[in-house]
């Protein structure tokens, strides 16, 4: 009995040698450490460009709490092995040595026997994750050569490929996640369940506003609007589409401002196009508008602004400009100038060139440009007409006073 006790003792000095032992390695270590000046593990130059962001400082940042972690395990594993070989030396801890013995073999028995039973739906899952991938890839090849035009099918738009490879990734993804679940160690635990219905209701409550941008962008999508490029007008918003995705869309305005319009708000408004028909040979056509008094000629105002339009830089010459009277108004003709351009996208240059252009022109014509209003007072003036239109023999007619 006494020799047990003398080994109990020795046990015990064997604990304060070994964290000495421990201590004074793991310090030398660390004296390394703080000698470093250059990466140690990340050195390849292959994974230098992976991990650009880990520099010798934040290299040595890392080793040193690895090296304080490891050291913390190390003492942890020690102690919950070499423990129980002490207390079994004296029958007064034997008890205690099984219990810590039971207490650490247990959990170890548990994972072990988790890990056999999970082996067979292990090579289940591996085998879906095998057939998933290759299903993928065959996806995204036939996805190229679709957008490539070189698969053409009927019906199906080479811009609507990529979308609808990606809603069936999505789908394919789920598809086999919900095959592989219940192979999933401790799927069937209530535990695992409820978790899985409390992030299921989080989502639910969480994601309406996002569902309806998807779906939103979905439709888009298959309606085919426009596309990334296009000078489109969605509200009150003009520019350019400068990405699309399923939640929003991005638009580059003449301001050269970014504006992140939500699918749905899109789905929700009208959308103008000005790029679709642009490549035809009319071209789309540009309009303004200007107001001339009924004194002024029709068709002298009519031949000042299609010449104006024919001066305009990104105007093209055929098909020619023509105008339209649009209303008589009370006191002025409206007289709209359209012509047609292939460059909708600098439309902003080309209405303030057009302006300048046909302001010139009617200058040059000797034609006021002003929208006039009269009192009623006609005793005494003259018919607001054309002179060629005046009645021979008109004469002015004088104020007339009556007493």
């Amino acid at each position: 009995m006494t020799l047990k006790y003398i080994y109990f003792g020795f046990a015990i000095l064997g604990i304060f040698l070994f964290f000495f032992l421990l201590k004074k390695f793991f310090r030398w270590l660390q004296t390394k450490l703080d000698a470093l000046d250059r990466n140690v593990l990340f050195k390849k130059k292959e994974l230098l460009n992976i991990f650009k962001f880990i520099t010798p400082r934040r290299e040595k940042h890392i080793l040193k709490f690895s090296v304080r972690a490891l050291r913390i395990a190390i003492s942890i594993f020690f102690l919950v092995v070499y423990l129980p070989f002490v207390f079994s030396f004296i029958p007064e801890t034997k008890e205690v040595a099984s219990t810590v013995f039971d207490y650490v073999m247990k959990p170890v028995q548990f994972i072990v026997s988790g890990f056999l039973q999970f082996i067979p739906g292990l090579f289940f899952i591996l085998v879906i994750v095998f057939i998933t991938k290759y299903l993928l890839k065959f996806l995204k090849y036939l996805t190229g050569e679709l957008e490539r035009e070189a698969v053409r099918l009927d019906g199906f738009h080479a811009d609507w490929a990529k979308p609808t490879f990606n809603l069936i990734r999505v789908v394919i993804i789920a598809f086999a996640a919900v095959i592989c679940f219940p192979y999933i160690p401790g799927s069937q635990s209530d535990a695992f369940k409820g978790v899985s219905i409390f992030f299921g209701v989080l989502f639910s409550l969480g994601s309406t506003a996002a569902i309806s941008n998807i779906v939103a962008g979905v439709v888009i999508t298959y309606m085919r609007p426009f596309k990334v490029g296009d000078r489109v007008e969605i509200g009150n918003t003009v520019g350019d589409v400068t990405e699309r995705s399923l939640l929003v869309t991005r638009v580059r305005t003449i301001k050269n401002l970014d504006v992140t319009v939500p699918n749905s708000t899109i789905l929700g408004n009208h959308i103008i196009n000005f790029s679709k028909n642009a490549a035809e040979e009319v071209g789309v056509i540009l309009h303004t508008s200007v107001t001339i008094g009924y004194d002024v000629s029709s068709g002298e105002v009519i031949k000042a602004l299609v010449k104006g339009a024919k001066n305009t830089d990104m105007i093209l010459k055929s098909p020619e400009p023509f105008v339209l009277v649009k209303s008589l108004d009370d006191f002025y003709i409206n007289y709209e100038i359209n012509c047609h351009t292939k460059n909708p996208e600098k439309g902003a240059v080309i209405y303030s060139l057009l302006h300048e252009s046909i302001k010139n022109e009617l200058h040059n014509a000797g034609i006021e440009i002003l929208s006039p209003h009269y009192n009623a007072v006609r005793d005494g003036s003259v018919l607001t007409v054309p002179p060629e239109n005046v009645p021979k023999g008109y004469v002015k007619p004088g104020f007339k006073v009556e007493n």
